[in-house]
């Protein structure tokens, strides 16, 4: 296909026909990438294929099963959508608030006769946002269409809409009609769904909550509890969650700003080493020798008998560590022999050990010469005990970490990728608790635990056993009448809806800290409110 025959009238057709044949979009946008330059830029922009394919033609539902297919797919990002809303909404306060009566003023304007209006005073800026409002309602819903479309592309923000309708009904209507009306308005409001999934009033950022939804997602109760925490801190930590939850940045990423952290550990103890060895270097005591020699002569007995090498390869590494010791005995005294220049020594002596394998005789060996000369200089030169004690237990630190992380020059990334997410699961193995403390101490920043929590909680169907245990379950519930119920146990199940109604959640106690109050404990519904009012902001562009 010739770049040129690529005209937006034939783009849609063609990006059909290929997808009945079976192309995925991936597929779809990989092809198109090589031929038009417009779509590889986005690609490098980090747009995924879907994004990209419903913007240049956006897929089409016309049959039952295909709306129920497009809501069930789009449900999460649907309701990250939602989930941006309500914080647009808490974080601009005063905006919200002036959108709100802006739009109220206009719609006010509009229904009252045009004759009153102009006597009072018109205010054709609200009307305006008021008709911009009204217009947006009436694109979504005003035909049969369009209604299909909007279930089956924004399928939360369907149900956000529908519960505030029957909410405010139920504010004007009758007594007898507005208890039903109410309770109509909570069994579809999608936060309130979650909320009930897993026990209505459960604080979510709260253990037992983040405990249910870790089980029920099979992502653990770590994640869930990181999202509500970048929900309720903002700043960075929000914005890597939430980059990483809605997979806009790459695996690489967190690996690379790990990698980063632990050498950040490295050069910290390798400032901490100079900065003690200050007072060392001026100490000019001339130290002996003694306990390194006979330390090299314990060595020769470990790979030789009566002159005969019993291990080749320890004889010729302790060979080169005894030379190394013999050529510094013999340079001037007064330079290399005080604490500075012994501790130079054993550093050069550790260059040997660096090259050798740990599990061999050959390593051991020359490691004894190696703990012979720090031995001696710390029996020596009592102020250096110090020094190596702070260094010894920032080494043991970052081994421990690059063991237990899987963070080694001869690690894969695809083992440590799976190392780091597992140290925010429970029960994954017996050193749970240990690998994530370790990793918070790595994570100084506070940039790579939000990061794998929204990794975590990324992916639309649930995590391990819970994979073909929840679907089955909602099914069940679907099958037997209790469609509420149904749809519960599936967004309870999802770990990308759990993780962006937990970052919700957050965002909520972050905005109530202003006000020292905690709606996100009590009333799921007022998230509705603040939902309608961040749309409203968000379609005016204030």
């Amino acid at each position: 296909m010739a770049t040129e025959q690529l005209t937006p009238e034939l783009l849609g057709p063609r990006i059909d026909q290929a997808r009945r044949a079976g192309f995925s979009d991936d597929d779809i946008v990989r092809e198109l990438s090589t031929q038009l330059p417009t779509i590889k830029d986005a690609l490098g922009q980090g747009f995924n294929a879907s994004q990209i394919l419903n913007e240049i033609s956006p897929r089409r539902y016309t049959t039952a099963t295909e709306v129920a297919g497009g809501a069930i797919k789009n449900f999460p990002a649907s309701f990250g959508n939602l989930v941006s809303s309500i914080v647009e909404a808490i974080t601009s306060p005063v905006q919200t608030a002036k959108s709100v009566l802006d739009v109220g003023a206009g719609a006010l304007q509009n229904v009252l006769p045009e004759r009153f209006v102009q006597a009072v005073g018109e205010d054709k800026q609200s009307r305006e946002m008021a008709r911009q409002v009204g217009q947006f309602f009436a694109d979504r819903y005003k035909t049969g269409d369009a209604l299909k479309q909007t279930i089956a592309t924004d399928p939360a923000g369907v149900l956000a809409d529908l519960s505030t309708i029957l909410g405010g009904g139920s504010m004007v209507a009758p007594r007898a009609v507005a208890a039903p009306l109410g309770k109509a308005a909570s069994m579809v409001d999608p936060l309130a769904m979650a909320t009930r999934a897993t026990g209505t009033g459960l604080n979510i950022g709260g253990r037992t909550a983040s405990e249910m939804l870790g089980v029920t997602t099979g992502a653990g109760r770590e994640p869930i509890a990181q999202a509500f925490r970048a929900g309720r801190e903002g700043g960075e930590t929000a914005e890597i969650f939430r980059k990483n939850i809605q997979k806009n940045a790459t695996l690489s990423e967190v690996l690379t700003e790990t990698k980063s952290a632990l050498q950040g550990l490295m050069t910290d103890r390798q400032n901490q080493y100079r900065s003690g060895m200050i007072n060392i270097q001026r100490d000019k005591s001339i130290l002996d020798f003694a306990g390194i020699d006979k330390a090299i002569l314990d060595a020769e007995k470990r790979v030789s008998f009566k002159g005969q090498v019993k291990d080749q390869a320890a004889f010729d590494a302790l060979d080169t560590a005894r030379q190394t010791v013999n050529d510094w005995k013999n340079l001037n005294p007064q330079d290399f022999h005080t604490p500075e220049g012994l501790d130079a020594l054993k550093q050069k002596v550790g260059a040997i050990l660096e090259g050798l394998d740990p599990k061999t005789n050959a390593y051991n060996t020359v490691n004894n010469v190696y703990n012979s000369i720090k031995k001696e200089i710390v029996t020596q030169a009592p102020a250096y005990a110090n020094v190596m004690r702070s260094y010894t237990e920032a080494t043991d630190k970052i081994n421990e970490i690059q063991k237990s992380l899987s963070l080694g020059r001869t690690a894969t990334a695809d083992t440590s990728l799976r190392k780091l997410l597992g140290s925010l699961r429970d029960n994954v193995n017996a050193n749970f608790g240990q690998r994530l403390q370790l990793l918070e101490e790595l994570d100084k920043k506070g940039t790579i635990v939000p990061a794998l929590a929204g990794i975590s909680l990324s992916e639309i169907t649930p995590r391990g056993l819970q994979r073909a245990a929840s679907p089955a379950a909602g099914l069940f519930l679907g099958a037997t009448g209790n469609i509420p119920a149904a749809i519960g146990s599936l967004v309870a199940s999802s770990p990308r809806v759990a993780g962006e109604a937990a970052y919700a959640a957050g965002v909520g106690a972050r905005g109530a800290r202003a006000v020292g109050q905690l709606p996100f404990v009590v009333n799921p519904q007022l998230y509705n409110l603040l939902y309608q009012s961040g749309q409203v902001q968000g379609l005016l562009g204030e």
